[in-house]
């Protein structure tokens, strides 16, 4: 009797980034660049559910959602799944205890992840069977690229390209008319970020910005900034939890019309700038070596405070964050 012929056995690889928004869109240009490099790959991708719709399009065998909130209960659910994959690798893209542990319980036989010099908690590398030393800057696409070449290691460019379905034009292009834009000419869009926030940029700036803009203006304020005092007149997109597609669709339509985005170092700016739209974006207290847009143009204050770069959650300047009161211009 004839044994029915079998294809070759197929690799399954978890690749594990949980959060957070700006941080997973940076890592998936590698991911892009690994789906093309080798199409055999059986890829499955663990992240929280706010980041988890970027993935459409990108032919993963799945995503996993990890619920943040659900604390050691959620840790447990997310390695069951995981398991249950039965996993020949799964790589921890993020560097942290819960992205270590994640790794660690998925039941794969093989686990790594950057060696501790490029680990937000150095020590979580312990939990790893592999470490893998990372030769470049602190920065998420750049992990992720060097640990994604331990399965094509001719792996290409690090560049993410995020695209949207015609439906989803169709709704930002109704949307943007609603609001008395032109989705076919250029406009400008100004992210909004809260004032809590010393990575924001300051309400007064942005009204500059866009006072002087050769084109029209779109303030985009996400579910954090619904609050936020903006000039009168304004004219406001407002996101809601679970948006991230509409943004995705918003960034294709300022690339399409060329427009721009003008913004902070916020998760938002991150998901406009990987449609491939025109993107600025501002730097004060942050590194844009470590969390830059890749591809983005980035700017800071010329005479800025020499306190910067700074990793405080708020700011200690006698005078606020004067490192982000400034402009852009063409």
């Amino acid at each position: 009797m004839q044994q029915p012929t079998r294809g070759p056995p197929v690799t399954r690889v978890a690749l594990v980034r949980l959060s957070a928004l700006g941080d997973v869109t940076e890592c998936l240009g590698a991911v892009q660049a690994l789906r093309r490099a080798r199409p055999d790959l059986e890829l499955h991708f663990v992240t929280q559910q706010a980041a988890a719709p970027l993935l459409d399009g990108l032919a993963l065998a799945s995503v996993v959602v990890h619920d943040r909130r659900a604390g050691w209960r959620g840790v447990r659910a997310t390695a069951a799944a995981l398991r249950r994959l039965d996993l020949d690798q799964a790589i921890d893209l993020q560097g942290n205890w819960k992205s270590a542990l994640v790794t660690r319980l998925s039941g794969a036989r093989h686990t790594l992840g950057a060696a501790r010099p490029h680990r937000q908690e150095p020590w979580s590398a312990l939990l790893l069977q592999r470490r893998v030393a990372v030769d470049g800057a602190f920065h998420p696409a750049v992990v992720a690229h060097h640990l994604l070449r331990s399965l094509a290691p001719d792996l290409d460019d690090q560049r993410v390209r995020l695209d949207a379905s015609a439906g989803e034009r169709a709704a930002i292009a109704t949307e943007l008319r609603a609001l008395g834009l032109d989705p076919t000419r250029p406009f400008e869009v100004l992210v909004v970020g809260d004032p809590r926030d010393n990575r924001s940029w300051p309400v007064a700036a942005m009204a500059q910005q866009a006072a002087r803009a050769a084109c029209p203006a779109l303030w985009l304020c996400g579910p954090d900034e619904r609050n936020v005092a903006l000039p009168e007149g304004a004219v406001v997109l407002a996101q809601t939890a679970g948006s991230v597609r509409a943004l995705v669709a918003l960034g294709v339509a300022v690339r399409e019309a060329r427009g721009r985005v003008l913004g902070p170092d916020r998760g938002a700016t991150h998901v406009l700038a990987a449609t491939g739209a025109e993107t600025v974006v501002l730097f004060g207290p942050q590194d844009p070596g470590c969390t830059a847009p890749v591809g983005a143009r980035v700017v800071v204050r010329a005479d800025g405070p020499g306190c910067v770069p700074c990793k405080a959650r708020r700011c200690r300047h006698a005078a606020g964050p004067v490192c982000m009161e400034f402009g852009v211009g063409e």
